[in-house]
């Protein structure tokens, strides 16, 4: 006879009546964690700033620091920006998210360190972490700028109670106006963690902004090669160069040893199953559990895959994850896999000199400026003044 899953009330009583006593001496756990760090290169291998407009709506019920949240009273609205002023952005940290995966339940604190960046958003809410002056009263042209490109250290810490999800789990993480990119990372078989105000869920979720070093330098050069050279890197790892044009689509394994020639791969109309398997295998090997490797891939698809331009994704080697995003735990998880993936827009020469006609034509005609939408509006309209201006020079 199948018995009935116990009411919730009950089950939380039962994890946590250990939690009042004697805990064991040490938990037994592990820690897996993925996200993705966003730039946009130029031909000649710069980073550009600008990049801090977000593709993916967050949830009302996500906590901010003042003046960083969504401003769209929709959580499903696709434009999204920033009350308060920021500048020099180079990079987007979007949405890490730490699993727990564990048998017995434990109290623990979570400490995570952003060198270069400010961690800006998260859930369930924090126990501390970095401040700004807050702008509650400042009229919108007087908020001070927050400059990347000078020194900042964002971090975060939650203190968080852990327990073996039950079989009804999703009745204690289940919240309103969630959004498909907040639910794909819940199809896993992590633990769930819970704050003292009762706030519950399969992972704890945080997204940043911020300028740092690649690990890598990318370079286009016309007729579709991508030229890949490491810069702060120990060890190889593959990176997929991908490219979509019109729903069509070509892509590659790359590595630094010789340039990625994309331009002599063949056009693929059906694609999509061979790019999510090669992503996934990527994910996999790098330590990923494959339910983890497809809630990544599901939650970013669109902005991965289905946009179209040139794109590198590289997976950022564990040292370097650590030095950008230190992570503390207590207690000390027996492992910890994090799996960091680059996702670096390529500006192609030819799409390059595709922007500048734009501007320019737009601007002739008296019109508005065009890319207005994009999300790397502000990145694309830097690079048109750089060339615009070297053009000048020569």
């Amino acid at each position: 006879m199948k018995t009935k899953p116990l009411p919730i009330a009950i089950v939380l009583a039962l994890a946590f009546s250990t939690l009042g006593h004697a805990a064991p001496e040490t938990p037994k756990f592990t820690v897996h964690e993925w996200g993705t760090f966003t730039s946009v290169s130029t031909s000649d291998g710069r980073l550009l700033p600008g990049v801090e407009a977000e593709e993916e709506p967050l949830p009302g019920f996500v906590h901010s620091l003042d003046g960083m949240s969504n401003l769209n009273v929709n959580p499903f609205a696709v434009t999204k920006g920033w009350r308060r002023p920021l500048a020099n952005v180079t990079v987007r940290m979007e949405t890490p998210v730490l699993y727990f995966y564990t048998e017995q339940p434990f109290r623990a604190q979570v400490d995570v360190g952003f060198q270069g960046g400010s961690i800006s958003q998260w859930y369930p809410d924090r126990s501390g972490g970095e401040n700004l002056p807050s702008i509650k009263t400042m009229d919108a042209d007087k908020i001070p700028v927050l400059d990347f490109g000078k020194p900042y250290q964002g971090s975060i810490q939650w203190k968080v109670d852990v327990f073996p999800a039950p079989e009804d789990a999703f009745g204690l993480v289940f919240k309103p106006h969630e959004s498909p990119a907040w639910l794909y990372p819940r199809h896993t078989d992590s633990a769930l963690v819970r704050t003292d105000s009762g706030e519950t869920e399969k992972y704890l979720f945080y997204r940043g902004v911020g300028n740092m070093a690649s690990q890598y330098r990318f370079q286009a050069d016309p007729g579709g090669a991508v030229r890949i050279s490491p810069i702060d890197c120990a060890g190889w790892r593959p990176s997929l160069v991908f490219q979509n044009e019109g729903g069509k689509a070509r892509w590659l394994t790359a590595s630094w040893t010789a340039p990625a020639e994309l331009g002599k791969e063949e056009w693929k109309t059906d694609w999509r199953r061979g790019v999510y398997e090669e992503m996934a295998g990527m994910l996999t090997g790098a330590g990923l559990f494959r339910k983890e490797a497809d809630a990544m891939l599901q939650t970013w698809w669109t902005s991965y895959f289905e946009r179209e331009g040139t794109r590198v994704f590289w997976i950022a080697s564990p040292d370097y994850t650590s030095r950008i995003l230190p992570l503390k735990i207590e207690p000390a998880p027996e492992k910890t896999v994090r799996v960091m993936v680059g996702r670096t827009e390529i500006l192609t020469p030819e799409f390059e000199a595709r922007l500048v006609t734009d501007f320019t034509t737009a601007e002739q005609a008296g019109q508005p400026e065009p890319w207005g939408g994009d999300r790397f509006f502000r990145a694309y309209s830097k690079r048109v003044k750089e060339l615009r201006s070297s053009a000048a020079k020569r």
